[in-house]
């Protein structure tokens, strides 16, 4: 007598592992790529943090100020903070000729750091550091204030860097007050 084995599936078996394959993508990809926006933005605050503590021991260790600033073309301070930032060495003792405020980097100040654009669909804002943030030979700041990274206009991805005089600190929005248009 011969015994047969299946060793395949029936219809009915394949049309249920299909179901739930497709219920779980629908639950899975959504909270996947929420993760991977998450992870992306906390890379792009850490490394503004990083800039905000590499500037303030430069200062400290260069017994002179130190002044980072917004920049689109990574050689001059201009544009918008999104556009990217540079790290300079601020000889003037208050900023450019001209204008004494640390926002400008002139051709005998070495450049030390400079840092791309965000990705397109990330943004960053500041409430008080309009142009640029200077540390003193002391590691104080000119200004207390914070910068707030969005993906997109998205409330929901607010996450915000509050500087002090001293040090920055990374914050997050539980009670949805800040904006992703301005702090």
């Amino acid at each position: 007598m011969s015994v047969f084995r299946s060793r395949g599936f029936t219809l009915i078996e394949l049309m249920v592992t299909v179901a739930i394959a497709a219920i779980l993508l629908t639950i899975g990809v959504p909270s996947f790529t929420k993760l991977m926006t998450k992870n992306q933005l906390s890379g792009e605050i850490q490394t503004l943090q990083g800039t905000i503590n590499f500037a303030r021991s430069e200062a400290i260790k260069r017994g002179s100020r130190v002044s980072i600033c917004k920049s689109n073309n990574q050689s001059t301070c201009s544009g918008n903070w999104s556009d990217g930032w540079i790290i300079f060495v601020d000889r003037e003792s208050g900023g450019s000729i001209g204008t004494r405020d640390g926002s400008d980097l002139d051709a005998d100040e070495p450049l030390l750091r400079v840092f791309p654009a965000l990705p397109s669909d990330y943004t960053l804002n500041t409430n008080s550091f309009t142009n640029y943030i200077t540390y003193n030979r002391l590691g104080m700041a000119n200004n207390n204030g914070t910068f707030v990274f969005c993906k997109g206009s998205d409330e929901t991805t607010a996450r915000a860097i509050i500087v002090t005089r001293t040090r920055p600190r990374i914050a997050t929005d539980v009670d949805s007050i800040t904006s992703c248009e301005s702090p």
